[in-house]
C-alpha cells in the first residue's frame, strides 16, 4: 500500500511540476507523459502493442529516445479532429503540447501516413526512413505494427539522434528512518531520455551528514527510484532534511527538491 501511495504521489508531484494536468481534450498529450506509446481508442491486439513497446524500448536502451502516437480515428484527436489525416501537422501540434517535459523525436502514425517532429529541429534522417516505410493496413493493428516497423527502421538507419536539452524532474519524499538501520530513500525522478543519476544530501541543520549518489539508471515518472543509506546511530532527532537533484547523460541537471526526515 505504501509503495502504491508513493508512486501516486510521485506522479502527481511531477505532473504539477511540469504542468501536465490539462483540459485540452488531447488524449495523447496526457498519456505520453507516463508512457512512450499512445495506442488508439480502438485498441490493437496485445501482440501488436508489444511489438511497438519492444521497438521503442530498443531505442531507449541505446540512449536514444522516441515517443509514438498511433492515431486510428478522429476520436484519438480529442478536441482537434481537424488534424485528422494530417500527421505532419498533428506531430507539430502534439510536440508543442509535450515540450514542457519532452523534446525529442515524436512519431505520428495515421492511415494517411507518418508524421515526425523534433522540437523544430531537422528530421531529415527520420523522414528519409519513413518515406520508404509502408503502412500495410489502416486498422489499429496495422497502424501499430507499422509504427513498430518505422521505429526499428529509424533505429537501424542511425536516425533518432536528437540533442537532449531537457533537464530531469525530481521530487524528494518526506521519509522516516531508524537509527542504526539501513533506510531506502525514495524519490520521484523523470527525464525525457529515461536515464538519470540521482544525488541526495542529508543534513542536520547546517551540518552535512551524508551524500549519496546513484549510477546512471533507467527512470520513470510512474516508478520511484531509491538510494540506500546506513543511518548513523547518533543521528539528531530533529532538523534532518534530505535534498535531491538529478542529472542526465547530457549533463542537464534538475532543480533541487528537499523533504523532511523523521528520525526514530
Amino acid at each position: 500500500m505504501w509503495l502504491r501511495t508513493t508512486v501516486a504521489l510521485a506522479l502527481a508531484a511531477l505532473c504539477v511540476a511540469v504542468g501536465v494536468a490539462r483540459a485540452d481534450g488531447d488524449p495523447a498529450s496526457d498519456v505520453l507523459y507516463t508512457t512512450d506509446q499512445y495506442f488508439p481508442y480502438d485498441a490493437p491486439p496485445a501482440s501488436a502493442q508489444t511489438a511497438l513497446k519492444t521497438a521503442v524500448a530498443a531505442a531507449y536502451a541505446k540512449h536514444l529516445r522516441v515517443k509514438v502516437a498511433v492515431i486510428g480515428s478522429q476520436i484519438d484527436l480529442g478536441s482537434v479532429p481537424s488534424l485528422w489525416g494530417r500527421p505532419t501537422q498533428y506531430a507539430k501540434f502534439l510536440g508543442t503540447e509535450l515540450e514542457t517535459f519532452y523534446v525529442g523525436p515524436l512519431l505520428i502514425v495515421m492511415p494517411q501516413g507518418f508524421g515526425i517532429y523534433d522540437g523544430g529541429r531537422s528530421v531529415a534522417a527520420e523522414t528519409k526512413v519513413l518515406d520508404g516505410t509502408k503502412i500495410k493496413a489502416g486498422d489499429s493493428e496495422g497502424l501499430t505494427r507499422a509504427a513498430a516497423d518505422a521505429v526499428s527502421r529509424m533505429l537501424h538507419a542511425g536516425a533518432l539522434r536528437s540533442k537532449d536539452v531537457k533537464a530531469p524532474f525530481v521530487y524528494a519524499f518526506p521519509t522516516t528512518v531508524h537509527r542504526g538501520k539501513v533506510a531506502r530513500l525514495k524519490f520521484g525522478v523523470s527525464d525525457d531520455s529515461a536515464w538519470s543519476k540521482t544525488t541526495a544530501r542529508i543534513t542536520a541543520g547546517a551540518r552535512k551528514i551524508a551524500t549519496l549518489q546513484s549510477k546512471l539508471i533507467r527512470v520513470s515518472p510512474a516508478k520511484p527510484t531509491s538510494l540506500k543509506w546506513k543511518v548513523p546511530k547518533r543521528l539528531p532527532g530533529k532538523g534532518v532534511r534530505i535534498c535531491v537533484s538529478a542529472s542526465d547523460a547530457a549533463g542537464n541537471r534538475s532543480p533541487k527538491s528537499c523533504g523532511s526526515v523523521t528520525v526514530r
